[in-house]
């Protein structure tokens, strides 16, 4: 059994919402904050859970914050400065758009996880990989930075191209983003 104390929570918040149109961390399901419902799932199973944001964001939390030290290169930036944050512990990162996650899924990871592998990565029923629910290893970092350095970034082109990694497959579960007002309508209209 893994213990909870050796993940980092990052919760991924600094993408620019432009779909939703505002903040996805700070809108509200069942009367909470987005980001407060994945502070409660990865204080379960870190022994802290922080924020990683834009610098335009960092003062819209509760929790401490890491601000991206990249700009204009997506989900990649938290990421990357999240690894730097923490270069000897394994990151557990979940994005802000999915405030409800099934713990059979966040057990499965963490079962999965072994310290000789870059890292711990979703795929879904259609083999789709969901690259910010995932557990990254330290060292992963020297890599994706490579990829950084070489003007690539997108993270789950960089997932795909690791060998070193582990794979937990969904079936027919679902993991639900919420990207848009509609998406969001829809799931308060089943609370």
């Amino acid at each position: 059994m893994v213990k909870k104390n050796i993940f980092k929570g990052i919760i991924i918040c600094g993408g620019q919402s432009s779909r939703m149109g505002s903040d996805k961390s700070l809108l509200f399901w069942n009367g909470v904050p987005f980001y407060k419902h994945i502070e409660k799932i990865l204080s379960k199973h870190c022994d802290q859970v922080f924020i990683s944001c834009n610098e335009s964001q960092k003062s819209n939390y509760d929790l401490p914050v890491i601000v991206d030290n990249y700009e204009q290169i997506g989900p990649m930036a938290g990421v990357l400065t999240s690894l730097e944050s923490f270069p000897n512990c394994p990151i557990f990162t979940i994005p802000c758009d999915m405030p409800f996650i099934d713990q059979g899924i966040i057990k499965k990871m963490i079962d999965g996880y072994n310290n000789t592998f870059d890292g711990v990565f979703i795929k879904d029923s259609k083999g789709q990989i969901e690259p910010l629910f995932a557990i990254f290893n330290p060292s992963i970092y020297s890599k994706l930075l490579a990829w950084y350095d070489s003007g690539n970034y997108s993270l789950k082109k960089f997932i795909e191209s690791c060998n070193n990694v582990s794979y937990i497959k969904l079936g027919e579960q679902s993991l639900i983003n919420i990207n848009t007002t509609k998406e969001l309508d829809n799931l308060n209209r089943k609370n």
